[in-house]
């Protein structure tokens, strides 16, 4: 589900009370909420109340959701800078446009943060939507250079949730907690056959009403035609790096790039919602791969999902400098620019590095999506693809980011569909340019 702005009541007639909405005055429901009066504080969602909360809370979640200060000078603005950004309202931006914009500095970095924040305001508002991830097996059966679960790190405690784990771990947080939107994820792991996955995906289905997502990596497409038939409405599959070179050499076994691409593909002609990205900061990136990168994900994600390289001990870059914070950054903002209404989450590899402060900055810079972690805690420190991995619960995005109302599941599923149909329709004005 998703956070939204709180509103103060300033009018009550019956089932109905008047909120202000921004500069305007707005109506909703109030039958599912008895004995609200003037001055009240509420979360809701389109016209509907969904929850009164305290005035200490509301203000903690407009402080959360507030823009903040930023030291920008109007003078320091070059023209070039202006010109890009006027560019970005209208097109999409050229490589050496965007390798403009990520090497910008001071109130030029301040002034793409505040520019991408409004964007995001325009075109989704203030909804910051909180999803989980379940990680449900740690083996894998590739050596990716970067990864700490590759095969080879035989240190490693390795794990795998049983069918009945996966289904009461995903039907929990959907009935306890509402969420309406979980990620199950895993290793490259051939242990779970496809129809292992997909008698688990029904079983889910069947207890409780929430959106799926697979994060299992490359699989053929009849699997993935399964998976869809079962009821999955997403996949997470991130290129990683667009550049071929470097590819390859993070990935000397198994893993080829025009095959994840062609994956990308087929997941997109069946219908799925397709989450995709690349990690900042990968030892040897140039700004131009950085820039190429930004415009495959443009290309290909519905979500797009970008966080910060992190060392993790046991692999070949242990001792390779993490992704830059304030780069990655960059290139959140800069996607929000081209992709103005599509979901952003804050990845947990950027959090991992720049923890709560970094989550805020992410959010306030063009992000709108938080990821969090249900893995049931005996397993959780296994899943280890780089150390120290951060991890929060019981936080007030949780407290009232997630309701376990049926309109919250209409409104998930209406802007999902929106954007694969709006995704279509600029495929196919692109093939005709």
């Amino acid at each position: 589900m998703c956070l939204t702005i709180p509103a103060r009541i300033i009018k009550v007639a019956k089932a109905t009370a008047t909120i202000r909405d921004g500069d305007k005055l707005k109506q909703v429901n109030i039958d599912s909420i008895p004995d609200l009066k003037v001055g009240d504080w509420i979360l809701y969602i389109n016209d509907l109340a969904l929850k009164k909360i305290s005035a200490r809370d509301a203000k903690a979640v407009l402080t959360l959701l507030a823009e903040p200060r930023r030291q920008i000078k109007a003078a320091d603005l070059s023209e070039k800078f202006r010109k890009i950004i006027a560019a970005s309202k209208s097109r999409s931006l050229t490589r050496s446009e965007i390798v403009y914009l990520l090497q910008v500095e001071g109130s030029e970095k301040e002034a793409l943060f505040s520019e991408a924040n409004f964007v995001r305001r325009m075109y989704i508002k203030d909804f910051i939507c909180v999803h989980g991830i379940i990680e449900f097996s740690n083996h894998c059966r590739y050596d990716c250079h970067y990864c700490g679960l590759r095969r080879a790190n035989r240190t490693l405690p390795r794990y795998r949730l049983s069918a009945d784990e996966i289904v009461d771990t995903a039907c929990r947080a959907v009935k306890n907690d509402g969420y309406k939107l979980l990620v199950l994820q895993s290793g490259a792991d051939d242990f779970y056959r496809d129809d292992d996955l997909a008698e688990i995906i029904k079983r889910i289905k069947a207890e409780c009403r929430v959106f799926l997502f697979l994060s299992i990596g490359e699989r053929s497409r009849a699997a993935y035609e399964k998976f869809k038939r079962a009821g999955v409405s997403g996949v997470l599959l991130r290129f990683e790096t667009a550049d071929r070179e470097s590819f390859k050499r993070l990935h000397p076994q198994g893993k080829k790039m025009k095959n994840r691409f062609a994956q990308l593909k087929i997941l997109r002609q069946l219908g799925y919602f397709v989450a995709t990205g690349f990690i900042t900061g990968l030892p040897g990136q140039s700004l131009g791969d950085l820039a190429a990168d930004i415009m495959v994900t443009q290309k290909w994600a519905h979500m797009a999902s970008v966080g910060p390289f992190v060392p993790s001990e046991n692999t070949p870059l242990a001792k390779a400098l993490p992704g830059d914070i304030e780069m990655n950054l960059k290139v959140v903002a800069i996607l929000r620019l081209l992709m103005k209404s599509v979901r952003i989450p804050v990845t947990t590899a950027l959090e991992t590095l720049a923890g709560e402060t970094g989550r805020k900055r992410a959010l306030s810079g063009g992000a709108n999506a938080l990821m969090f972690n249900l893995t049931p805690g005996e397993y959780r420190p296994f899943y280890r693809i780089y150390p120290d991995k951060f991890f929060q619960r019981n936080t007030i995005w949780q407290k009232y980011g997630l309701f376990k109302y049926e309109e919250s599941y209409r409104m998930l599923e209406k802007r999902m569909l929106k954007e694969i149909v709006k995704e279509k329709y600029a495929s196919a004005r692109r093939r005709r340019q």
